[in-house]
């Protein structure tokens, strides 16, 4: 009733004013051009990662303290997963052990902002950036944290939010994604919508 999302073509498809509303409202306040509310930050991961073009036979870098989602879903979409250690100080993905665990068939890092603790964003952004790797946040217990002045999930090159009940912001179950890369968007936006284009 609140969602609205219906599986034929109507005005509501992309969901209903409460929805788009919400988007909206969070693409501003994190001050990015793209909101997309998911089911679950474990859905958000998903499209994220397909958006990303993680596939058969690539691989994902994420840290081990985490939700299992960071990793399952590279799996769902046949990827292989890789551990890299954290560091003692905050739980969080260590960059120092980051580039050495890189192999030609990496495709993304996954950096966790552990509760709420912002990862070290410019030295994986450094990294990915120089192996040409996306960058997806799992921002899920991080909502209003902030690093270097950017709201967590918008560091990357997408990030991924949870409203799940244990949350500091939760509404019983769903997620959010936040990106500035239309490309990413309108990608997210189609596996979100089982292969349907935005718009159609």
């Amino acid at each position: 009733v609140l969602s609205r999302y219906l599986g034929a073509w109507h005005d509501d498809f992309m969901g209903g004013t409460q929805v788009q509303n919400f988007e909206q409202e969070w693409a501003e306040a994190f001050g990015v051009r793209n909101a997309l509310a998911v089911n679950s930050a474990t859905s958000g991961l998903y499209a994220a990662m397909g958006a990303a073009g993680v596939g058969p036979g690539d691989e994902i870098i994420t840290a081990p303290i985490t939700f299992a989602a960071s990793g399952n879903c590279a799996l769902y979409l046949g990827a292989n997963v890789k551990f890299v250690d954290i560091r003692a100080d905050t739980y969080c993905l260590d960059p120092a052990q980051l580039e050495a665990a890189i192999t030609p068939r990496t495709k993304a890092i996954i950096p966790v902002d552990h509760t709420g603790q912002p990862c070290d964003m410019e030295a994986i952004n450094a990294i990915a950036a120089r192996h040409g790797i996306a960058v997806i946040e799992d921002a899920a217990h991080a909502h209003g944290a902030r690093y270097q002045g950017k709201g967590l999930g918008t560091v990357g090159d997408i990030g991924s939010f949870s409203f799940q009940a244990s949350k500091n912001l939760n509404s019983g179950e769903g997620g959010i994604i936040l990106t500035n890369d239309p490309e990413l968007a309108d990608t997210c936006h189609s596996i979100h919508r089982c292969g349907r284009a935005r718009g159609g």
